[in-house]
């Protein structure tokens, strides 16, 4: 397993993210990750 940081610039943006989220931060980041990750296989792209 690998450790990587995370260096938020937007404060605010990051707090309104830890009050919505529904499990810890790290898995939360995953999903997101996960998700992102899908929509480029399947290639959807924003």
């Amino acid at each position: 397993m690998k450790k990587y940081l995370l260096l938020i610039e937007d404060e605010r943006l990051w707090e309104r993210f830890k009050e919505i989220i529904d499990k810890d931060i790290n898995s939360e980041i995953m999903e997101l990750i996960k998700k992102r990750v899908g929509e480029r296989n399947n290639g959807c792209r924003r």
